[in-house]
């Protein structure tokens, strides 16, 4: 389900938005629309911060200075003082490598590419974004220029399609300046690994254009360009039971098909039923061994162990779902 895209649940009778599939993030696993991601464009991480300055960072008072603001809010989870300060408040070693291995940490902090949504708003979103950089290749290549040159590329940020102060009103309260910094670190990034794949030597001068180093500019292009899925929305359980995989089930429940479980068998666990109405008509044809019941000559279900007399009241109270 997309962000703020609205859906009616059907077992609640209430619509309902996002909840960042929270019973999969809780068990380590990453968000359906990130895994199923058709260009692999989600990402999900974490981010080590500083609470106590939250108020002050939000506080600031011109809009353009938020983004630095909360930049400074973000801690590096691989100063010694900060894995220190983390374990002693409790935070496992499993969560400070997931910290440190973070893309999210990576994008925002190292490479400085993916920006928040509308700072101004002073609500310090931990959702970001990186700008997209539109088609200019075509563009410069028409008037007989080489589209993949750094410089071209560079002259060409100015009449995108999508235009910097358009860009600079969604992620940076109107700072041009940061936006036009992102869209050059992204359009160096182009430019070196061009000829890298083309097996020319690479020249050292296109990061240091933007400020980065080479092995930032690698570190970029892996993350954008060659992500592998499994390690850039990875992230430990959050109560990972002890001596259990809590990627998978256990052993001895008992799964049903997407509508719900019918009754379950002594020792035996119950899921929560995905679509009451089947789990309902399901649980009124089965028995709490979970053998069907036979019928009487009437024609109404008879369950052992049960008085042929009993009516739908008496099941109607036995129709819940039990585990013993």
């Amino acid at each position: 389900m997309p962000l703020q895209e609205g859906v009616f649940n059907h077992k609640t009778g209430k619509a309902e938005k996002c909840t960042f599939c929270y019973p999969r993030v809780e068990v380590g696993l990453p968000t359906v629309c990130a895994e199923t991601c058709v260009g692999r464009l989600r990402y999900i991480g974490l981010l080590f911060y500083d609470v106590d300055k939250v108020l002050a960072a939000a506080s600031v008072e011109n809009d353009t200075e938020l983004y630095e603001a909360q930049l400074d809010l973000l801690l590096d989870p691989r100063d010694p003082a900060v894995v220190e300060g983390a374990r002693a408040e409790g935070i496992s070693d499993e969560w400070i490598e997931a910290a440190q291995n973070s893309p999210v940490h990576a994008l925002v902090k190292d490479c400085r590419v993916a920006l928040p949504l509308h700072p101004e708003f002073r609500t310090m979103p931990m959702v970001w974004y990186v700008p997209p950089l539109s088609p200019v290749v075509d563009a410069v290549s028409r008037d007989g220029h080489d589209g993949e040159d750094v410089g071209n590329l560079f002259g060409a940020l100015e009449s995108l399609r999508i235009p910097v102060e358009y860009l600079a009103g969604l992620f940076t309260a109107g700072d041009t300046a940061i936006v036009d910094g992102v869209l050059r670190r992204l359009a160096a990034m182009r430019s070196y690994m061009r000829d890298i794949n083309l097996g020319r030597e690479p020249q050292a001068h296109i990061p240091e254009s933007v400020g980065m180093t080479e092995e930032q500019i690698y570190q970029m292009y892996r993350l954008l360009a060659s992500r592998n899925t499994k390690s850039d929305t990875s992230f430990p359980p959050r109560t990972p039971p002890t001596g259990i995989d809590s990627r998978r089930p256990p052993r001895n429940a008992h799964w049903t098909s997407t509508a719900g479980p019918a009754c379950t068998s002594p020792g035996r666990s119950a899921r929560p039923a995905a679509d009451p109405f089947r789990s309902r008509s399901r649980r009124s044809t089965r028995c709490a061994s979970g053998r069907p019941p036979t019928r009487s000559p009437g024609g109404e279900p008879s369950f052992p162990g049960e008085p042929a007399e009993l009516g739908r009241q008496g099941r109607a109270d036995r129709d819940v779902p039990r585990t013993e």
